[in-house]
Order: C-alpha cells, then sequence, then structure tokens
C-alpha cells in the first residue's frame, strides 16, 4: 500500500479511498473501504481511456462477464459504475503478499509449491475463460498467494470473448496493453487475443516461479516484445518435471498451446499435457507473401506504438521482417572422411607390425597413417560450408555456390526435424512446392543419392541435410532457424518433438 497523493480521490462510487494499491495499463487501482467497513479494491479507468467512444459499452459488457467468473481461484467482482464519469470497478480485496513479492523476497518456489500453484492458477483461467473473458494480463504482481491457494486478481483489462464489436483503444490493431516479459507474442503484436494468450501468459508466470528469472531475460519493454514474439524461452533452470508443460503453454503458436483444463489435469495429476486448441484462438500469420512478379525486396522495418502497463514504448517487435535469418552448416564430407580413416588402417598395421624389423618403412607408413587419420578428421571438422536463409520473400538452400530458392506463395510445406543427436547433430530441412507454383525448383544436387529423409520430399520438393560438431551451436543455431520458419511459414511449418527437445535443451 501507498498514501494517497494530490488529486487522488477521496471516494469513488460508495467507497471512501483510503490507499493506494497500485497501477496497470488501465488505470489506477485504490483501496477502498464501504459505509459497513468492508475493504475492496476499487480500479479507476484513465480519463484518455475512458473518452474512447466505444469504451463503455464494451466495459459493461466485460464487468457483466467478470462478475460471472467466481471458483475458488479469483478475486471477485462486486461492483462497477460504466457511466460514471470517470469509469471504475471493485473487487474483493484479499489482504496477501503477491507472487512478485514473495520471490523478491524469499527466492524461487520448490517444485512441488509450483506444481499447486500452477494447478491453482489453471483453475482460476479456467473459470475466466469459461464466463467468456481472456484476463490478458497475467503477471506475478496479479497473483495472489493466500493460505487457501493462489488468487487471481485484477480484471481491468480483460477482454469479453463473446458479443464484442467494434474497436477501441484497448484493442485496436498496433496497440498492446499488458506487461511486457509476461505478455503472448500475438499480443506483443498487437494482434487480437483469445484464451491461448492466457495459457502462454500463464508458462511465463510459473517459469518466474519456479526460477526467480523472466523467461525471455530482463531489459527495456522493446527488447523484451522483442524477445516474446521472435525467440525462444530459457527454461534451462526450470525443472525437468515442469519443462514440458511450460513448454507446450509458451508455444509461438496459439493453436498448439494447451488449454486451461489441459493444464490443470497435468499439473494436479502429474501427467503429460495434451494439446487441445483454445477456443477463440488468436491468428498469428506470416506477412503476406509478395504479389507474382514483384519485385524481392526486404521491406523498411515495421516500427509500432506499443502501450505497456500504460507507458508508451517503441517497440520494434517486427524487426526480424526487415532482416533475413541465416544459418550456417557444415555438410561434413562424411563420405571423405570415412573413407580417408579406413585407408589409414592398412599403412598403421604395416608401421606396428613390421617396426622392429624394417624400422624405415614402418615410420614412413606411421606418417602416411597419420596424415590420413588428419585428413579425415578435417574432412569431417570442415566439411563444406552450406547456409539455411529464411528471408521476407522466401526460403533459400544455399552450398557450394549454387542456390535452391522458392518464394512464400510457392512453397506448399515446410519440415524441419531433428535425425541425429550424439557426437554429430544433423538435422533435415524439407522444402515441398505448393501444387499452384509454376515451376520447379529442384536442383539434383540438393537431393542426395540413396533413400530421402523420410517420407517425402516429392519429386517437387528439396532437402538439405544440416550438421554441426558443436551442440551448443547446434541448439543455437537450429533454434534461430526454428523461430524464423514459425514466423514466416505459419501453418506451412512443421517439426517434431525431437526438434524441440534439442530447441529447448
Amino acid at each position: 500500500m501507498e498514501q494517497l497523493k494530490a488529486g487522488d480521490p477521496a471516494a469513488v462510487g460508495p467507497y471512501r479511498i483510503t490507499a493506494r494499491l497500485g497501477a496497470g495499463g488501465m488505470g489506477q487501482v485504490y483501496l477502498g473501504e464501504s459505509r459497513s467497513g468492508r475493504r475492496v479494491a476499487v480500479k479507476v479507468v484513465r480519463p484518455e481511456i475512458a473518452s474512447d467512444p466505444g469504451f463503455r459499452a464494451r466495459f459493461r459488457r466485460e464487468v457483466e462477464a467478470a462478475k460471472a467468473v467466481g471458483g475458488f481461484w479469483t478475486a471477485t467482482v462486486v461492483d462497477a459504475d460504466p457511466e460514471a464519469e470517470t469509469p471504475w470497478v471493485a473487487s474483493d480485496y484479499i489482504p496477501a503478499p503477491n507472487l512478485a513479492e514473495r520471490v523478491r523476497v524469499s527466492g524461487p518456489l520448490a517444485e512441488d509449491a509450483v506444481w499447486r500453484l500452477g494447478a491453482g492458477m489453471a483453475e482460476a483461467l479456467h473459470s475466466v475463460h469459461r464466463a467468456g473473458l481472456v484476463h490478458r494480463d497475467l503477471k506475478p504482481a496479479n497473483v495472489l498467494l493466500t493460505e487457501n491457494g493462489p488468487r487471481l486478481i485484477d480484471f481491468g483489462i480483460a477482454k469479453a470473448l463473446h458479443g464484442a464489436t467494434g474497436a477501441t483503444v484497448l484493442t485496436r490493431t498496433g496497440v498492446a496493453i499488458g506487461t511486457a516479459g509476461f505478455m503472448s507474442p500475438e499480443q506483443a503484436q498487437g494482434g487480437s487475443v483469445g484464451t491461448a494468450s492466457d495459457i502462454f501468459s500463464l508458462g511465463t508466470v510459473l517459469c518466474f516461479a519456479a526460477t526467480g528469472r523472466m523467461p525471455f531475460g530482463e531489459g527495456s519493454a522493446a527488447e523484451l516484445l522483442y524477445r516474446v514474439v521472435h525467440e525462444a524461452p530459457n527454461l534451462e533452470r526450470v525443472p525437468e518435471g515442469l519443462r514440458a508443460v511450460l513448454g507446450e503453454c509458451l508455444d509461438k503458436r496459439p493453436e498448439r498451446r494447451p488449454s486451461a483444463e489441459d493444464v490443470l489435469s497435468a499439473l494436479s495429476g502429474g501427467g503429460a499435457v495434451t494439446v487441445a486448441p483454445s477456443v477463440t484462438v488468436a491468428a498469428y500469420p506470416p506477412p503476406p507473401p509478395p504479389p507474382p512478379g514483384a519485385p524481392r525486396q526486404q521491406p523498411a522495418v515495421p516500427v509500432r506504438d506499443a502501450v505497456v502497463d500504460a507507458v508508451p514504448v517503441r517497440a520494434i517487435v517486427g524487426r526480424e521482417s526487415g532482416a533475413p535469418v541465416e544459418v550456417r552448416y557444415s555438410m561434413g564430407h562424411m563420405r571423405v572422411a570415412i573413407a580417408a580413416m579406413l585407408a589409414a588402417v592398412v599403412p598403421l598395421g604395416v608401421a606396428v607390425f613390421s617396426f622392429v624389423d624394417h624400422p624405415l618403412p614402418a615410420a614412413l607408413a606411421g606418417i602416411v597413417a597419420v596424415a590420413l587419420f588428419s585428413l579425415g578428421g578435417l574432412a569431417m571438422a570442415r566439411g563444406d560450408a552450406g547456409c539455411v536463409r529464411v528471408a521476407v520473400d522466401g526460403l533459400y538452400f544455399m552450398r557450394e555456390g549454387h542456390e535452391w530458392s522458392a518464394s512464400w506463395d510457392e512453397l506448399g510445406r515446410i519440415t524441419l526435424r531433428s535425425t541425429r543427436w550424439g557426437l554429430l547433430q544433423e538435422f533435415v530441412l524439407v522444402g515441398d512446392l505448393a501444387p499452384s507454383a509454376t515451376k520447379n525448383v529442384v536442383w539434383d544436387r540438393f537431393r542426395p543419392a540413396g533413400p530421402g529423409p523420410g517420407p517425402g520430399p516429392g519429386p517437387r520438393a528439396a532437402f538439405t541435410i544440416i550438421r554441426f560438431r558443436n551442440a551448443g551451436l547446434a541448439r543455437a543455431e537450429i533454434g534461430r532457424l526454428h523461430e524464423a520458419l514459425l514466423h514466416r511459414a505459419g501453418e506451412r511449418y512443421s517439426y517434431d518433438d525431437g526438434l524441440l527437445a534439442v530447441v529447448r535443451g
């Protein structure tokens, strides 16, 4: 609590204001008391939001929906006045520390406590979503830790799922209201959000509870928004038992995230989460491809205004749109390496078995064996360098001075999967042309002799094998490629659990 300041109201509606509780993207929150002494948390809407023509009707719908949430895990909305000169909403005041305070004072929660916390929050979100609401500002400061379990508070910027028409300052394109670092990618981009957005935020909050750190690091609002949209979360310190569930919650694509009920089942029963599409899933499409015949060029970097807790920032959340993502790799010259090492066996045998009787020839044979082994090792380590480039206009495979390329409208499917993870890290990237594509861009050099990489590629597909000798480099580079394909290719991009295991470590 904070003391009241000059300009703060003495009363809001029937409630006497006694202290400040905090502020958010929608307005200031006060501690209020009814005439009988009942304490409530009163959120007063900011004037610039209240003046929007479509706001009051939308606010009225959201308040009515919020009153129906109830449940054991939320602070119930008890009163509101959408028609007041300055609209406000009041909910139960719960005298308990929030998760952010708890972690700041005592450090991360124990793993079993995070399981219980996650189950309670998932149950709260299930109640919220069942009432037709999306919270849209789930963060540690909005999770109260009571003796009877967590309570989810602050429905001040919740969005009603049903019956909402028109746009307000809360939802117009290019504006994001929420808290940087805990937003979903679609929310950070200023797009429409559904229940899947709350699931992403749930994943970030539970990561914070388990590790004491935000999964997308620290930094300015613009930096955090960019990482949320384009980079993989850091789950290195998350307990292994929680990592799979939280990883599913933090999938960049909303349709791949589990529902609140799925998360509740996984966390309360200790089982694996089964992904089921959440209702009113927000679209997260790739940018539209250029028209046929248009010159391929990189557009200017789009910069959009975002409102994060009502603080305007210049958030370059689309920075990747102006620059291609390149992943350089080595094909490994494996045949040369194997042949050289096998050939080295003969002179090595000569050197070993004739050293006593013929020392000079044995020494020469030993030199030859060492040279062949060195050649094989160099071929395996160096390989022939190649590159995969994900650009604004299409996908490129580059190797040995030659290039396979196709624009996004020419591609029907892109598949990336891990085929080996050990001494040598190997991945296969397959690009299938769409039936409507008019040209065949397949090069024989991108179709190595022997069996192809599993199902596909067909006659109108090409693939390249990506190999790394260094596991850390492989994880980082493939992670970048994975995120770029998620953003650019959208629904055309597919991958398997093996790749996710590599990317998430």
